[in-house]
């Protein structure tokens, strides 16, 4: 199973629907999307995704929390208070904005993938049998350029693709 995973959108409309093109083409099945979507607008744009399932955790710059969360689940989507916990194609996954709780769940060795965000900084490493990731931002702001992963769940095998 192929997912894709981002983070840190903060409205950047070019780059979200680049991102969900490349969903749509990759033919992901689920996109993870590490919080700061921001805006009902932004969140949207996520109902384009081709048959992908739509997975969110709040950030901390969400502007309207209840118009976002009534978007999301408007075209099928979850989005999560803190953090998601759950399971894709067999693999336990934890997802939350902020990396305080990183550590944590990579301890409890309950999580074979750990996804975040926050940062706007790149975070992709192996620790024991837990695969971390936080894709940076989707924005080009902070960075100056944008990013996405697509990840194989089967083998844990990822691509790191820019937004331009």
């Amino acid at each position: 199973m192929n997912i894709g995973i981002i983070s840190d959108t903060h409205d950047h409309h070019a780059n979200v629907l680049q991102a969900i093109e490349l969903f749509n083409e990759r033919k992901v099945q689920a996109v993870l999307h590490g919080g700061d979507i921001v805006s009902p607008f932004t969140a949207k744009e996520f109902g384009r995704l081709n048959q992908a399932q739509f997975i969110a955790v709040f950030g901390n710059n969400e502007g309207e929390r209840v118009m976002v969360r009534q978007v999301v689940e408007g075209f099928g989507g979850e989005i999560h208070d803190y953090c998601y916990k759950g399971k894709l194609a067999g693999k336990r996954v934890f997802m939350t904005h902020t990396p305080h709780y990183v550590d944590d769940a990579v301890e409890s060795g309950r999580y074979d993938l750990v996804v975040y965000g926050h940062t706007h900084n790149q975070d992709i490493r192996q620790l024991g049998h837990t695969l971390i990731v936080n894709p940076g931002e989707a924005t080009d702001w902070l960075t100056g350029t944008g990013h996405i992963v697509i990840l194989d769940l089967s083998t844990m095998d990822y691509e790191v693709i820019p937004l331009t």
